[in-house]
């Protein structure tokens, strides 16, 4: 073993004790509280996942690459306006949902109290916050506080709600969410109190970042809408059978389907932070350095992303009967068929997370902004469809497919993209010898 490669299977097993406390969360829920607790997990999960992409209003990828950079101090400046503005931005949503429920909003409508209202939306809103923070940490090559921030946020929480669960201390989905929430705070707060520290030292080594101007703001907004726009559209196409299903089946299958979803997407999770957290800051540096080193980054972290999940993937099917037990259901050949093609499809995810980064890197927000339009526009009404006609599996199916189209799309994206920069590079080096 090598010092190098030490970070990465530290990284490796933060990640898996978190899947494992999440995992082992929904289990819990599932004995303890009842397939329906699970459903409106599922839906808070949901939503909190859409709301870290949307909530960024544009900023985030573009920030991210900026605090990636070999002088990220600007980056910080901005980066604590942008804080500002997200604070706000809660404030709104706080009041809004305060102001429909006085004013009779008929939460029942969508099969949720309003006190249920309030808790999803409170942890969604945390979960942002903790999101972003989180991603700063890593985009500022702080990979081991970055990962340690990270298992908190997605594992320590679910370790602590599991064990009240089970001690009968928590007792309510409700109280789950509140957890959640306290949790999501914590990530916040060190995250700035540790971008404080970055900023201190920076000042004793007399360098300065200036206070961002407006244009600035403006420029790292209009760098990262198109990006923010396609995230929107790649969230919505990860949870979209999930929120049509709700129309089609019954909270017992729709909880029982968020279950083995729940399972499958462990592949992509782990693959995610064992890979993707750290490759994406480096091809920000590779491709400003050495385009070939950046495509040679790129295959690397394609096939070990993907290699990664497959393994996983595997693994999850050949222990698939005690997993499914874990949560007092026995396993027929539905549900280990809707299990294989979840699996598959996070596979492609997997894959499709560090297409994604490559993207941002290239800044081709435009070209992959226009493809998750097109995307969208096919997977979501073939989703209905197959919905509407199969059930859960058309669900499992509807979301293969969409990881499919997402792969090529983002696959082709990157890859015009990459000769592209290659070519402009060839031309200023020809043009600086001559």
């Amino acid at each position: 073993m090598t010092i190098r490669t030490l970070p990465m299977l530290i990284r490796l097993a933060l990640r898996f004790a978190a899947l494992g406390l999440k995992f082992g969360l929904t289990i819990v829920i599932a004995r303890t509280l009842g397939f329906d607790a699970v459903a409106v997990y599922g839906l808070a999960v949901a939503v909190s996942v859409v709301a870290s992409k949307l909530l960024g209003l544009g900023f985030s990828t573009e920030l991210n690459r900026r605090l990636s950079a070999s002088d990220p101090l600007p980056a910080v400046g901005e980066a604590r306006r942008l804080g500002t503005l997200f604070s706000g931005l809660y404030l709104l949503a706080c009041t809004s949902l305060a102001i429909a429920s006085l004013a009779g909003f008929p939460a029942d409508a969508f099969g949720l109290s309003t006190r249920m209202l309030w808790c999803i939306l409170l942890v969604a809103l945390s979960e942002h916050a903790a999101f972003e923070t989180n991603a700063w940490m890593f985009s500022l090559h702080r990979p081991r506080m970055g990962s340690l921030l990270l298992f908190v946020r997605t594992g320590a929480w679910a370790g602590i709600a599991c064990a009240g669960l089970l001690s009968g201390a928590v007792r309510s989905i409700e109280a789950v969410f509140a957890l959640w929430f306290a949790c999501n705070a914590c990530v916040v707060a060190v995250s700035w109190q540790r971008i404080g520290v970055l900023a201190r030292r920076a000042r004793h080594a007399r360098r300065f970042a200036h206070a961002p101007a407006a244009r600035d703001m403006i420029a790292v907004w209009l760098h990262g809408l198109p990006f923010y726009a396609a995230g929107g559209l790649l969230s919505i196409l990860q949870y979209a059978e999930r929120f049509i299903s709700g129309g089609h089946v019954n909270a017992d299958a729709l909880g029982r389907y968020v279950f083995a979803w729940s399972v499958a997407n462990g592949v992509q999770t782990v693959a995610f932070a064992a890979v993707v957290a750290t490759a994406a800051p480096g091809f920000v540096r590779a491709l400003a350095d050495d385009p070939a080193e950046f495509r040679r980054r790129l295959r690397r972290a394609v096939a070990a992303s993907a290699s990664l999940a497959a393994l996983l993937s595997i693994a999850i099917l050949v222990v698939h009967d005690d997993l499914f037990r874990l949560a007092n259901e026995r396993p027929g050949a539905h549900e280990v068929a809707l299990l294989a093609v979840l699996l598959a499809s996070f596979v492609l995810r997997a894959a499709a997370d560090v297409l994604w980064a490559a993207a941002i890197a290239l800044r081709a927000g435009v070209g992959v902004t226009l493809a998750m339009a097109g995307v969208a526009l096919v997977c979501v009404p073939a989703a209905w469809y197959l919905i509407a006609g199969f059930g859960t599996t058309g669900a499992a199916l509807a979301h293969l497919t969409a990881s499919v189209a997402i792969v090529v799309a983002l696959a082709t994206i990157v890859l015009r993209g990459g000769r592209i920069h290659s070519s402009g590079a060839i031309r200023r080096s020809v043009s600086d010898v001559a």
